[in-house]
């Protein structure tokens, strides 16, 4: 009998953050796997470290996150692969996502992958807008407030036309290496004053602090909040 893939979400950074029913999955699975950048970092375990039982077989997944599309691509085969291989010999895999795994996770991709042969099931984790909208104690959304959540990878030209559409509370995610761009489109929108950056949140390295005050290089997990459709 094949095993069961289990897509824990294991929210932004805190350890406290991950859901009963996440580390009742991770405390019962056989092979935890978690994606692994290229620099070896290992930010999903590295969150879970501590339920993480000490006879589970750990399963590293090397993905290149900010690399082009068609070696992405090739790193999901093989990481889709690998963990076929688990489930089929009948061992249920957890497989570690920062945040939620389908917003914006790296395991939806494997999902599209395993799906049509294997058992799979999600579970959901406090995404880091919340966090980041906790850390900053401000509101997402309310009343009639229009929360629009926009990929800092994105054309420009695209997110101009979002940002133009209307007041809206707005949500870079993984900003990083998109501060400087981001923060001229927010300048020449008249936005700029009402951005905050929220740096790896709810991690012991978390940082706020006005878009204005922010480095052209920041963390990979970090978040642009700009809170521009507060209903009153």
């Amino acid at each position: 009998m094949n095993g069961t893939l289990y897509g824990l979400g294991v929210g932004p950074g805190d350890p406290e953050l991950i859901t009963l029913k996440s580390w009742r999955i991770l405390s019962m699975a056989e092979v935890v796997a978690y994606p692994r950048a290229l620099s070896g970092a290992t930010r999903a375990r590295d969150v879970a470290s501590h339920f993480i039982p000490e006879d589970v077989i750990e399963l590293p997944l090397e993905i290149p996150f900010g690399a082009g599309e068609p070696e992405t691509a090739s790193a999901y085969d093989k990481a889709a692969q690998s963990i076929s291989a688990h489930l089929a010999a009948g061992r249920n895999v957890a497989f570690l996502c920062m945040g939620d795994p389908l917003f914006h996770g790296s395991f939806s991709y494997l999902m599209d992958r395993l799906a049509g042969e294997h058992s799979v099931e999600v579970v959901p984790g406090v995404a880091a807008p919340m966090s980041c909208a906790a850390a900053l104690r401000r509101p997402l959304a309310r009343r009639e407030t229009i929360l629009k959540v926009l990929p800092a990878t994105a054309d420009m030209g695209r997110l101009h036309r979002e940002i133009a559409a209307g007041p809206a509370t707005l949500v870079f995610i993984k900003a990083g290496r998109h501060i400087p761009t981001l923060k001229q489109l927010l300048e020449n929108m008249d936005l700029l004053d009402l951005a905050y950056v929220v740096e790896d949140a709810g991690s012991d390295r978390q940082r706020l602090l006005p878009m204005r005050e922010a480095q052209d290089i920041s963390p990979y997990f970090s978040t642009v909040m700009v809170f521009a459709g507060e209903a009153a």
